[in-house]
């Protein structure tokens, strides 16, 4: 009777498949938005920034400059539901950051970052370990309606190097400033 029992349960453990758990995106509005910037060339323009924590991330392969699956899952994120066709004329930068979702970078939910004093708290900083891809693009000063990502260009292959065209009759809509 115990053979059949024991048979039984290792019968159960080994046929049951775990599901994996679906790669969850949540932005972090209080660190995305547009605000101005002063570099460059000396010019006061706009960026517009969005930050998302991804939660059930698979583990990077740190053996490799670019984990091409990590990669792979957040390109794939970003092209879906990018902003950069809507942005106002006056924004000349879009970047998408993605932290993974820790103890540390789900502070920053609710949390804005503090840059002065002692109690100093920022993302960057203070979750560093948790940076998992960040997506630049610029404006091109030609045409309006096209982006380009110079850095990309500039230290990565070629295979990531991206341009996206934008639809010139497609309305633009005021996206949130950055809250202060």
């Amino acid at each position: 009777m115990r053979i059949i029992i024991a048979f039984v349960l290792v019968h159960l453990v080994l046929g049951c498949k775990t599901e994996k758990a679906s790669i969850q995106f949540t932005l972090l509005e209080k660190h995305s938005g547009k605000k101005p910037s002063s570099f460059g060339d000396n010019e006061y323009m706009y960026v517009y920034r969005e930050v998302y924590l991804a939660d059930n991330l698979p583990r990077r392969n740190e053996d490799v400059f670019i984990d091409d699956n990590l990669y792979n899952i957040l390109s794939g994120f970003f092209k879906k539901n990018n902003k950069i066709c809507l942005l106002e004329d006056d924004i000349t930068e879009y970047n998408v950051r993605f932290y993974r979702k820790s103890n540390c970078t789900e502070h920053f939910i609710e949390n804005s970052e503090d840059y002065g004093g002692f109690s100093q708290s920022t993302l960057k900083k203070d979750c560093k370990e948790d940076v998992t891809y960040s997506f630049y693009y610029e404006r091109d000063k030609n045409n309006p309606n096209m982006w380009t990502n110079p850095t990309v260009a500039k230290y990565w292959s070629e295979k990531y190097r991206d341009t996206i065209y934008c639809d010139s009759s497609k309305k633009k809509v005021k996206l949130p400033d950055m809250p202060n």
